[in-house]
């Protein structure tokens, strides 16, 4: 497909800085490339260029794609002298500075690194954590000493609670090497935020965005004054905003509540338009409303007023509590809080003090390692770049052109070192920056879309302007990834949603920011047509599945949404053709926004036997509990990998957790020997006890699969539980068992401990092997960031109910680069009662960060959530779950406002983009509700629904066809499915049904399937089936007065079920059934067996030989062996249903439910299953070289049998 205007003024403007607004699908890549091959084309050579890729893999594709292409040029018929040039150019390709930053960090310290004291062979770091902590450590021992210090810490982390600040620091520490010149910023930030507050308030760099804080709270509180007045305009209330005929003196006096509402809020608007003090502000904000007349309440539903009431007092709700977080009584008090305040700060962060300390620290230990981390690799280069050093001068005069992908997740360092670079003289190097401010996502990594921004506003738009400015600005508006009724349903959503205030930048006052379909370069010029067929196309069109679900449901509500999404995707697998050929599962993919519900996805997938994959994510393994878990793994597969063992004695586990200083003062006397060999020299106690554990859990991995090992893990150190109880502790929980489903995935692949350990680091980015492979038809699981560059036919947008996580604004110490630093004072004060108390005070400041950051989150949300829709290229479909239909008809209730004249819309007469209490949400999915149902399609549908007829009606009015007149939304199609619980069972059930058909055929074609070869002799056996042994483990369990039509054979398995699940600490029996049966682990019939069959198990609890186990050092439950016997010469496999080590005696037991006579002789009863044992004697011999006693347990008679 041939180039678009933009596209081709992309490759071929030169001689300025340029910055290319490229939308998803707009081709940025390809242009990229082409751009570099055209220079090429024109004699520039491959290493007159510094290309700057988000990722390194990024940077290898495009080298491969230049490659590709070169070739392809140097193979067809051109001129003889520019093929020997670009021969030559494919040849220094590999040499070519097209990497992402940090590798060209690497690429000048390894050759120049020297001359600012990094010593050659140094090795980056990727997971420097263990080693901050140890340095982090060692820095609060001497602190410690310090009393001022010591004050601090007592102060801000009462009873030393040194986890929660060394978190804090850490985190500063992170934050800080993404801000150019950090304490020159500190500095700055001091002197205009904190020392100006000596002049008036009106003067602190602050009070532009406290004013506009409030500014918004009036306009909200003023669109809420209007929804009341509907309120009682639909209801008859005319007494709030008209007085009536009659009333009283008094009252006559008295203002109409509407007028006095709408006075005073107008006044407050007028206000804070203009100048006004501090004081005044503050007077004006926090004085109360005129009082206004007692509206009569005669024969008025009791409902309606009371709805009446909290319509009311939600007025001024959020504008009350803001002048409480953001206003004091008086400047005074501000400053003092504020001067409070700084002193924590100045301990924490000015040059010299904690944190620049540790910082020094730091350096010093990796010197004394060689490394360096990915922080070092940007500050050293910077430091490199100084023009002493002549290495920035070498650079100016080799490069002719800077390109930047991605620019829209660049930060202050990174463009810091592009600057020096470029601007180290006149004239400046030009930039090529190509990036889409609507893709920014990735604050966590502290990625600054304002720098993009304000490029953005500022550079050159016109040929003419650009003669001067040297800058120009080229916006791709054409997306050639998705279909039209694809785009439109996208710009249909976001023309409502997105703006400056909720989203951080236009959408629909930004004719460059919507996306377009290309007629003449898709449809050849045949529009009229390709129109006519997107009408047509009803399968294509953008579907929103919502189940209404029920708390009393048997299903939790994530459940009940894998199922709707699993019947979708088989519907569609059915129905859908794409290029003429059935939609294949490889087509689909489902996005979520975390993956704390991957695995309730995959397990219901499962059971509809569509095929899965899930596709993890960089941020997934960055996640400490990813982290620490693999680190686990390292030690074990290598305990002399110093760094491993020090992280896992360091974690809260329930067998390690030793203190830093304690290995420390260890290792002081036998520095020569590795931290494994020192530890074996302990007298320690505790270290004794870690270092069994840890022997027992390498000879495990000896045995058992990577898979058991993590299992095993999880049991011993009770981590799960633990992370449970942090910050997000539902999600970190969440990753853990994510973790143990992926290695369970490719245990066959990688059946060794180090062979997983390898795939998990095979690539910084992520290793490629967790990525499914193009040739498999996978249904695939992938986080919305993981989806960033990516396209695919079907897109599942999941779990957009889910409310965002906003845990970051609630911190007590809050740092922002463009509001500065803050913090919750706290000062000690007397008390008679205490003698002296801590006290911590609200601190506005503090407040206004915490609100920033909120804002700036939920600005990214949104962007996340447009990187998520345009990940479809041919059909969209978004699927939540509501708890009430009442959540749709508040939201219809909302648009009949939003169309209201006197709504307050602060930037467009037409209310195409929706008012800003619409907006302000904590969730996807009512962004996408409020848009989609403006939609006439939406509204037709509505009519299907009884409930929402009327409201449907009313929105007819509003003839929405208008917003669908512009080119950009003509096809926006949306479809909307409103189900409950009871539908989706009904699907499961027909489905359970289907498959079970499926399995039996499956079964009788596998039964009727004739085996060539010699079947008088199965490769394995069973024990239990060996020649002589007359297993009766599961003869009848019922006594004689039960009939229940369940097999004796499943009754002998639900009792062993039942005993599997024996803590032998203190087990309830009747509790342990119920939980079971909670879990659905059985159902009625077996929950019913079970109870009747308690009393027995009871016996067996209050027997010598549960006691015995309880004193055990080690139990083990139901575990699978397989053994070859030389004599029969077959593979014997079997469970032994519980092994445990008893003062130095291993013991094998095995349940039996055989119905025997209590006055069976002790030798009968050996018999009965002595073959059985001695094979169970046997394996363990042969796997731990000691004697073995057996014991059979009958459950009937209570009684156990020893030999």
């Amino acid at each position: 497909m041939p180039f678009n205007a933009g596209q081709l003024k992309a490759i071929q403007q030169r001689d300025s800085s340029i910055l290319v607004s490229a939308p998803a699908g707009s081709g940025k890549t390809k242009i990229l490339v082409s751009r570099i091959i055209e220079l090429l084309k024109e004699g520039y050579e491959i290493s007159d260029f510094l290309v700057v890729t988000f990722t390194q893999a990024a940077g290898h594709e495009m080298k491969q794609r230049l490659t590709e292409e070169l070739n392809e040029l140097v193979s067809s018929p051109i001129d003889e002298k520019l093929k020997t040039h670009l021969q030559r150019q494919i040849f220094n390709l590999p040499h070519a500075y097209i990497t992402n930053f940090h590798g060209f960090c690497n690429l000048l310290l390894m050759k120049y690194g020297y001359l600012v004291g990094v010593m050659p062979g140094f090795e980056i770091n990727s997971d420097p954590t263990i080693i901050k902590k140890e340095v982090l450590t060692g820095c609060l021992e001497q602190w410690i000493q310090d009393e001022n210090i010591r004050d601090f810490l007592s102060l801000y982390f009462p009873g030393y609670s040194l986890d929660d600040f060394q978190s804090l620091l850490l985190s500063i520490d992170n934050i800080s090497h993404s801000i150019d010149h950090f304490y020159d910023f500190i500095d700055q930030m001091k002197t205009n935020n904190y020392d100006s507050l000596s002049s008036s308030l009106e003067n602190w760099p602050l009070f532009p965005y406290l004013k506009n804080i409030f500014y918004d709270e009036v306009t909200m509180a003023m669109n809420k004054l209007i929804e009341l007045q509907i309120f009682c305009e639909q209801n008859n209330l005319t007494d709030f905003y008209e007085r009536p005929d009659e009333q009283t003196e008094k009252n006559q006096l008295l203002k109409v509540p509407f007028d006095a509402y709408y006075d005073y809020l107008d006044e407050r608007l007028q206000a804070l338009s203009h100048a006004i003090t501090y004081d005044t502000m503050v007077s004006l904000i926090k004085a109360p409303v005129d009082k206004a007349y007692n509206m009569s309440w005669k024969e008025v539903d009791p409902q309606i007023k009371k709805t009446f009431t909290k319509l009311k007092s939600d007025i001024l709700s959020s504008y009350q509590k803001s002048a409480d977080a953001y206003l004091e009584d008086h400047s005074e008090d501000l400053i003092q809080k504020l001067q409070v305040s700084y002193q924590a700060i100045n301990m924490l962060l000015s040059k010299g003090q904690l944190l620049d300390q540790f910082q020094q620290a730091y350096q010093q230990r990796k010197k004394e390692l060689n490394q360096l981390d990915f922080a070092d690799l940007e500050s050293y280069t910077h430091q490199l770049l100084s023009p002493e050093y002549g290495i920035v001068d070498i650079l100016y005069h080799r490069l002719k052109e800077i390109m930047i992908d991605e620019y829209q997740d660049t930060n202050q360092i990174q463009e810091s070192l592009i600057s020096l670079i470029s601007k180290y003289q006149k004239p400046y190097i030009p930039l090529f920056m190509v990036g889409d401010m609507k893709q920014s996502i990735y604050r966590f990594r502290q990625a600054d879309p304002q720098i993009f921004l304000d490029k953005y506003n500022h550079f050159s738009l016109t040929d003419e302007e650009c003669l001067n400015s040297q800058t120009r600005r080229i916006d791709l508006v054409f997306n050639y990834r998705s279909s039209k009724i694809v785009l439109d349903s996208i710009n249909f959503i976001f023309n409502q949603i997105m703006d400056t205030q909720i989203g951080g930048l236009e959408y629909y006052l930004d004719d460059s920011a919507r996306l377009n379909y290309d007629y003449d370069g898709k449809e050849a010029g045949h529009q009229k047509e390709a129109r006519e067929r997107f009408f047509q196309d009803d399968m294509r069109q953008t579907e929103v599945l919502i189940d209404i679900y029920n708390p009393q449901s048997s299903l939790d509500k994530e459940q009940y949404e894998a199922h709707m999404v699993a019947q979708k995707i088989l519907q569609l697998k059915e129905t859908m053709r794409l290029d003429g050929k059935k939609v294949s599962y490889k087509d689909m993919v489902v996005l979520m926004r975390s993956t704390v519900s991957f695995l309730t996805f995959k397990k219901v997938f499962d059971q509809y036997h569509i095929p899965n994959h899930i596709v993890l994510s960089q941020g997934f393994l960055k996640a400490n509990e990813i982290e620490n878990m693999l680190t686990f793994l390292k030690a074990l597969d290598n305990p002399y990998n110093d760094i491993a063992l020090l992280s896992v004695l360091n974690q809260p586990y329930t067998c390690s957790y030793i203190p830093l200083d304690q290995i420390a003062s260890l290792r002081v006397n036998h520095k020569d020997l590795s931290l494994y060999e020192t530890l074996q020299l302990s007298s320690d106690q505790q270290i004794i006890q870690f270092l069994k554990v840890f022997e027992e859990l390498r000879a495990f991995s000896y045995q058992h699969s990577p898979y058991d090992l993590l299992k095993k893990i999880y049991e011993v150190t009770d981590y799960p539980l633990f992370v449970c109880q942090l910050v997000n502790g539902e999600q970190r929980k969440a990753n853990l068992q994510l973790l143990l489903e992926v290695v369970k995935q490719y245990q066959q692949q990688y059946p060794y401990l180090h062979d997983i350990i390898d795939m998990f680091e095979q690539s910084a980015d992520l290793a490629p092997a967790i990525v499914a492979s193009q040739n498999d038809d996978y249904v695939e699981f992938m986080t919305i960031h993981k989806s960033k560059g990516l396209e695919f036919p079907i897109v599942f947008v999941c779990q957009t109910h889910k409310q965002f996580n906003t845990q970051d604004s609630k911190e007590r110490f809050m740092i922002d680069k463009q509001l500065g630093i803050a913090v919750k004072p706290r000062c000690r004060v007397p008390s008679e009662q205490y003698g002296e108390i801590t006290v911590e005070y609200e601190n506005c400041y503090r407040n206004m960060i915490a609100r920033h950051q909120l804002d700036e989150s939920i600005n990214e949300e949104m962007r996340i959530l447009y990187v998520a829709l345009t990940r479809a290229s041919q059909k969209l479909i978004l699927t939540g779950v509501i708890k009430s239909i009442d959540e749709i008809k508040d939201i219809m209730n909302k648009l009949i406002i939003n169309e209201h004249p006197d709504i307050y819309h602060k930037k467009n007469a037409e209310h195409v983009l929706l008012y800003n209490r619409m907006r302000k949400t904590n969730n996807y999915l009512s962004w996408i509700l409020a848009a989609i149902f403006r939609h006439p399609q939406i509204i037709q549908q509505c009519f299907n629904h009884e409930e929402l007829k009327p409201l449907a009606k009313k929105l007819q009015q509003y003839h929405f066809e208008k917003y669908l007149t512009f080119d950009s939304t003509e096809h926006a199609m949306f479809s909307l499915t409103l189900t409950n619980d009871q539908d989706i069972e009904e699907k499961i059930i027909q489905t359970s049904k289907q498959n079970e058909m499926i399995d039996s055929q499956i079964q009788e074609r596998y039964q009727s399937f004739q085996y060539p070869y010699d079947t008088s002799k199965p490769l394995t056996l069973a024990v239990t089936k060996l020649p002589h042994i007359q297993d009766q483990s599961h003869a009848s369990i019922t006594d004689d007065n039960e009939s229940f039509s369940m097999s004796a054979s499943d009754k002998g398995t639900l009792v062993h079920l039942l005993l599997s699940y024996l803590t032998f600490k203190e087990d309830h029996i009747e509790t342990l059934i119920q939980q079971l049966y909670q879990e659905k682990l059985i159902d009625d019939d077996g929950k019913d067996i079970l109870d009747q069959y308690q009393g027995k198990i009871q016996g067996f609890i209050d027997s010598p030989y549960y006691q015995m186990i309880q004193k055990a050092d080690y139990i083990y439950k139901e575990k699978h062996f397989a053994y070859y016997d030389e004599t029969l010469q077959q593979t014997i496999h079997g469970i032994f249903d519980l092994v445990f080590i008893y003062q130095n005696q291993i013991y094998v037991l095995d349940y039996k439910t055989d119905r025997v006579s209590q006055n069976s002789a002790d030798d009968i009863l050996i018999q009965k299953h002595q073959i059985q044992l001695d094979y169970y004697k046997k394996v363990l011999m042969d796997m731990y070289h000691q004697d073995v006693k057996a014991i059979v347990y009958y459950l009937h008679i209570n009684h156990g049998v020893e030999f």
